[in-house]
C-alpha cells in the first residue's frame, strides 16, 4: 500500500498548504479527486499506474497525479504535483491546479512543489499523512 503524505505547513492545526487548495474545490471535484487517490493507495506499486507519471525538464524530480473527469461535455483536468517518499512507499503531495490547454502553468506550479519538497525533506512533519482519501 502507498501511504499518502500532505504538504502543510501549518500541520498542528491542519487546513495549509494540499488541503486548503483542495478544500477550496468543489465538492465533485473533491470527489474525483479522492477516488483517484484510493485508488493510487491502494496500490502496492507506482510504477505501472497511468494516474501517477515522472515529470521531466524544469519539473524533474517530481510525479504528477493526473485526474481526468467529464462533467457532462466538459473535459476537466486536475493535476497533482508531488514526490515519491521521503519514506519507502510514500507519495507527499504538495500543490495542485487545473490544468487548461496551456501547458505554461507548470512554469509557476513547478518551482513552488520544488520549493515545498526541500521543505518536507529538510523537515518532514511539514508532510503529515493526508487526512484525505
Amino acid at each position: 500500500m502507498v501511504a499518502l503524505r500532505c504538504y502543510d505547513p501549518a500541520s498542528d492545526g491542519g487546513g495549509g498548504g494540499i488541503h486548503l487548495w483542495f478544500n477550496g474545490l468543489s465538492p465533485t471535484y473533491r470527489a474525483q479527486i479522492v477516488a483517484t487517490l484510493e485508488l493510487i493507495s491502494a496500490e502496492n506499486s507506482l510504477d505501472e499506474l497511468d494516474e501517477v507519471k515522472p515529470l521531466r525538464g524544469a519539473c524533474e524530480g517530481l510525479t504528477e497525479i493526473i485526474v481526468d473527469f467529464l462533467i457532462g461535455e466538459q473535459e476537466i483536468h486536475i493535476r497533482i504535483l508531488g514526490f515519491r517518499g521521503p519514506n519507502r512507499g510514500e507519495l507527499t503531495l504538495l500543490t495542485g491546479f487545473e490544468k487548461t490547454n496551456d501547458n505554461a502553468i507548470y512554469g509557476f506550479y513547478c518551482p513552488q512543489a520544488h520549493h515545498r519538497k526541500e521543505g518536507v525533506l529538510r523537515d518532514g512533519r511539514r508532510a503529515p499523512r493526508c487526512w484525505f482519501p
